[in-house]
């Protein structure tokens, strides 16, 4: 069966327990465009944020699903969790989800006292075409690109202060030759096809034909020595992503902002998927990173 053919299957996020949340919060116009907000249970005046970017193939997935439970963990060490819907890839052309996501951004800074968040702390996380848009995010906002009016408050920044990205594809026309240097085979026999998830993000075309739309949807293409710190995660039995795929990225971070800046970990065992990166050691990995970051006032 195809990527695309999948029937969505959703399974909520494990939100017992969490005494405060805000839910189905419109940040723009739009049908996809509504955010759910987490907060910890320990009272204070503000909380760090991290907006956890859903995976899917920008094919399928919704807000506050199961693979929001990796973020929620961290509620409990004293960040604000923010999980938004964005545009499909069907919906509507590349590069609209990361409009909306900058949108959201700048939404959590206009609203910030009244959702109790901090605006000078704010993290992206995601997996999968997550931590590739997530990446996206941040490296086009330090060129000006990828820009739109979208979701107003534009007197507001689209910066964060890092990204955490797991198992993401970035450079799509590379991940079928990627498959086959690696000798492994891919979970789904589309992959570099118009069909395959990739194809469907570049408007229904082979990644390898549109060169330049390829460009435009991998987040090197933005890169500058004013990229924030970025943490990276994959799995060497992936068969969704190749794993080098994040090799590849995590390297060319590294050429721009040094190797103090970025941080990789492959799991020998991980496939693709949330399940084989929920664990105390990546949890542990994650809040370091986050408190390396934060803004101190």
């Amino acid at each position: 069966m195809k990527f695309i053919e999948r029937e969505p299957n959703f399974i909520p996020a494990q939100t017992a327990g969490i005494e405060r949340s805000f839910l189905d919060i419109q940040y723009a116009t739009g049908a996809r465009n509504y955010l759910d907000i987490y907060l910890p249970n320990q009272p204070q005046a503000s909380y760090p944020v991290i907006i956890d970017i859903h995976g899917g193939g920008m094919y399928f997935g919704q807000k506050s699903s199961h693979k929001l439970n990796g973020a929620l963990k961290l509620l409990k060490k004293g960040y604000a969790v923010i999980s938004p819907n964005y545009s499909l890839s069907y919906m509507a052309a590349f590069p609209q989800p990361v409009y909306e996501l900058k949108a959201v951004i700048r939404f959590v800074r206009a609203h910030a006292e009244k959702y109790h968040l901090d605006a000078q702390n704010i993290f992206l996380m995601g997996e999968s075409s997550g931590a590739q848009l997530a990446m996206l995010v941040a490296t086009s906002e330090l060129q000006g690109k990828l820009r739109s009016d979208f979701g107003g408050n534009l007197e507001y920044s689209n910066q964060v202060n890092g990204v955490i990205a797991s198992y993401g594809p970035y450079d799509l026309a590379m991940m079928k030759p990627q498959f086959e240097v690696l000798q492994q085979t891919p979970k789904f026999k589309e992959t570099g096809a118009f069909d395959s998830f990739e194809g469907m993000m570049l408007k229904k075309q082979r990644p390898v034909d549109v060169p330049e739309l390829n460009a435009q949807a991998n987040p090197e293409t933005y890169l500058t020595d004013e990229m924030v710190p970025c943490l990276f995660y994959a799995g060497k039995k992936d068969r969704v992503v190749p794993y080098i795929q994040t090799i590849n990225l995590a390297a060319e971070v590294t050429k721009w902002i040094g190797k103090d800046q970025v941080e990789m970990h492959i799991l020998e065992a991980a496939t693709h998927g949330p399940a084989d990166f929920m664990n105390e050691t990546v949890l542990k990995q994650k809040a370091n990173f986050l408190q390396r970051n934060l803004h101190k006032c």
